[in-house]
């Protein structure tokens, strides 16, 4: 099914004209349902500015409610539940106060739609959630509903609310005002004014801030031509407004056709956004409308969509889609004619225009306009400014070539000392996706500089093999880099501990034993894959007592080290520790055991989750209450069931459900369990320069490389479907596929 960006489909506002309903009898009714309101509740609305409004024109509230500003969960809450509205249209009244969502425009950033969450008054415009109004005089007045807490939890805090049964309301004054006819002259003069602020640069003193957003808001309800070419022209400012008075027009066939011819301009700015926006106005213009919803009654849970409405949405799904594929060619003709801010723009839309149609149908081809797009990229890079990044870095995942590798090592040659380090990281993570072996390079090449972007985490793309190092680079490195205005030891203590020879061991003894810093954690990972012998003395150097705190070194051993090496000395060193008073360690200690330990690291955590049961057996109500304690059962339980390097069966999965104590580890066993229906589900899901897989229980596996691992573990026989889809997921599976046939697994593809 297609993602849909940002900005909703808004249908066509409802036009209320004054009614022949007695004034008398809206006053009597508002004023008996605002003598029930709560004793001292101050729920008021005024005009910000009293005056005889135009059709169109802002009309500016301020609102006053209590909202509590107590940490804890209200017993009660009362919030937003619509507008009165005096002469009612289609809405208004207490059976179906405004907005309406099938005729009204809905806008769910409305400021009205806060009362009761926030603190303080609102102001608001009540344009967004009333009708268009024609000539006349009206009062409005807001509704609130109660809510009330029918349910605290305390890890994670949360509470969870329903509607009071019967219904309670609380009502604001009534306010009373005049609309009248919207005159040209009147028109003219307010969208020059409103253009004339949003023209102002943001920033600086000439910032427009409240101003500019007021401005656009007018330009988005005043739905004439005027004010639909002055949106267009004013894109990308205030975006959001102003493509969302385009969407509500009451007129979608003449605003679909001036979105259409307008894309070509040379200013023009087009963003997903707009051709998002404009498929839904032409959607509007040419096919009927939807089939009608019938109201629910009070209880009611809405039904299954029936095959026409299934229809309806298939066939506006297929217009939509076909509308935006034609814009985005007709864009990319015009690529070479934009100018300045609207050609960066149609370059990054065209971009994600790729990569949502690939999402969508990963074997369908990719546009023909494609290539002529790169090579416009390639030529206007220089003058990107502060969007290359982001820009590269979506081109290159979007469409890894080695056309591409020249403007990535760009990325990397340009930073110097004092530059933010995001462009270089990204632009290196991008080559490797498209020349692991020429990624490869470059961080060997980055680790002979004396000052680099590169950091800690960036090597875990360069395996020992690829690794071209003497310990004598790598040690001398580390020692310019401790010295005074040396840059970052801790790139060069791992760099150390990941590669240095065997042969290091004495010199590398050395430099431990003459840090400053007695906690060593990079170093000491060089211990545990070179020396176990060494790195166990050094755990040793303390008693592994339960009863009393751990020295300060522990937690940076347990929290750094494994993510360099793990081997069984620190296997053993961290299951100790389970057991020990301090929780945050215990938690620490387990979530590494389940990231990086090997399968005998199954066994101490299945201990120490049976002591706990045990301890807090019968006292459920006590954990509770406890919030470390509950996160530690779920760590343990997590680390079980999802650890990397064993496989917990859906007979595990069932033994830590009945040992569970907190009703929070209970869900998270019972999601577990979910997962075993079989047969078992594969899911890739294709990202910019990674994958993000899930099998079975185990979630966020972030490489194929982990997922070939977790498959291996599976006993022969096992069938899997298999799901995947986005950018390199067509890739991913078939790895998997053949990884499941070498084990005698079974996948099925859906």
């Amino acid at each position: 099914m297609r993602t849909l960006l940002c900005i909703p489909l808004l249908l066509a506002a409802c036009a209320a004209a004054p009614s022949a309903v007695p004034r008398q009898s809206a006053d009597t009714a508002w004023s008996d349902l605002r003598a029930k309101n709560p004793a001292g509740m101050e729920f008021s609305l005024r005009l910000a500015d009293p005056h005889a409004y135009r059709e169109g024109e802002l009309i500016r509230v301020e609102i006053k409610f209590p909202k509590s500003d107590s940490p804890q969960p209200a017993e009660e809450l009362w919030l937003f539940a619509g507008i009165l509205l005096d002469p009612a249209g289609e809405c208004g009244t207490m059976a179906s106060p405004c907005p309406r969502p099938t005729n009204a425009i809905y806008d769910p950033y409305d400021p009205i739609r806060r009362i009761g969450t926030v603190i303080g008054p609102i102001s608001a415009s009540l344009n967004s959630s009333l009708p268009v109004l024609r000539p006349g005089r009206y009062r409005v007045a807001l509704l609130a509903r109660k809510q009330v807490l029918f349910k605290r939890v305390s890890i994670p805090p949360s509470s969870f609310y329903s509607y009071a049964d019967p219904p309670q309301y609380a009502v604001s004054n009534a306010v009373e005002f005049e609309v009248a006819a919207a005159t040209e002259e009147w028109l003219k003069r307010t969208i020059a004014s409103s253009v004339a602020i949003l023209s102002v640069p943001q920033g600086g003193s000439g910032d427009r801030g409240l101003q500019g957003s007021l401005a656009a808001e007018q330009l988005r309800f005043l739905d004439v031509p005027a004010a639909w070419s002055a949106s267009l022209a004013l894109l990308p400012t205030e975006a959001n407004t102003l493509l969302r008075g385009l969407n509500a027009t009451r007129d979608p066939a003449r605003v679909c056709k001036l979105m259409q011819e307008a894309i070509p301009a040379p200013a023009q700015a087009v963003s997903v956004y707009y051709l998002s926006g404009m498929a839904g106005i032409c959607a509007r213009a040419n096919l009927p409308d939807p089939p009608p919803v019938v109201p629910l009654k009070a209880g009611e849970q809405p039904p299954e969509p029936s095959a026409e409405v299934r229809e309806y949405y298939r066939r506006r799904q297929e217009f939509e889609q076909d509308a935006m594929g034609k814009a985005a060619s007709l864009l990319a003709a015009s690529l070479t004619r934009k100018q300045g801010e609207a050609k960066v723009i149609a370059l990054q839309t065209l971009m994600e225009q790729v990569r949502q149609s690939r999402m969508n149908d990963p074997r369908q081809p990719i546009p023909a306009w494609v290539p002529a797009v790169k090579q416009e990229f390639a030529k206007s890079y220089a003058a990107l400014g502060w969007r290359q990044t982001q820009l590269l870095g979506l081109y290159a995942s979007t469409l890894p070539s080695p056309d591409m590798i020249p403007l990535l090592e760009s990325a990397m040659d340009a930073w110097k000392p004092g530059d933010r380090y995001e462009a270089p990281r990204e632009a290196l993570r991008d080559l490797y996706a498209t020349d692991p072996a020429r990624a490869q390079a470059r961080i060997v090449a980055e680790l002979a500089k004396p000052r680099t972007w590169l950091d800690s985490p960036q090597l875990d793309l360069l395996p020992v093999s690829a690794a071209r190092f003497t310990d004598d680079e790598l040690i001398a490195a580390l020692d310019a880099a401790q010295r005074p205005g040396g840059w970052n030891p801790q790139l060069r203590l791992t760099a150390l501990a990941k590669y240095a020879n065997p042969k290091a061991l004495p010199r590398v003894e050395a430099l431990y034993e003459s840090q400053r810093d007695s906690c060593q954690p990079e170093l000491m990972a060089y211990f545990v894959r070179v020396e176990p012998e060494y790195a166990d003395r050094v755990f040793h150097s303390h008693p592994w007592d339960v009863h009393v705190p751990a020295p300060p070194c522990t937690r940076r051993y347990f929290e750094r080290t494994p993510q360099i090496a793990m081997g069984p000395v620190l296997e053993r060193y961290m299951a100790a520790y389970l057991m020990q008073g301090d929780v945050p360690l215990k938690k620490l200690a387990a979530q590494s055991l389940g990231r990086y330990g090997s399968a005998a690291a199954e066994e101490p955590l299945w201990d120490a989750f049976r002591y706990f049961h045990e301890y807090w057996k019968g006292k459920q109500a006590e954990l509770d209450q406890n919030g470390e304690g509950v996160y530690l059962e779920i760590e343990l339980r997590n680390a079980i069931a999802r650890g990397r390097n064993w496989l917990a069966t859906e007979s595990d999965l069932r033994t830590l459900e009945s040992l569970c104590i907190s009703e929070r580890c209970r869900d998270d066993a019972r999601q577990d369990l979910g997962a075993w229906q079989r047969p078992l589900r594969i899911s890739v899901e294709g990202q910019p320069g990674s994958i993000r897989a899930e099998l079975a229980q185990y979630r966020e596996i972030e490489s194929v490389e982990a997922m070939e691992e977790k498959v291996g573990q599976f006993p022969k026989g096992t069938e899997f479907v298999l799901i995947a889809h986005g950018d390199g997921a067509d890739g991913a599976a078939a790895r998997i596929r053949e990884c499941a046939g070498a084990h005698g697994l079974t996948v099925f593809s859906r």
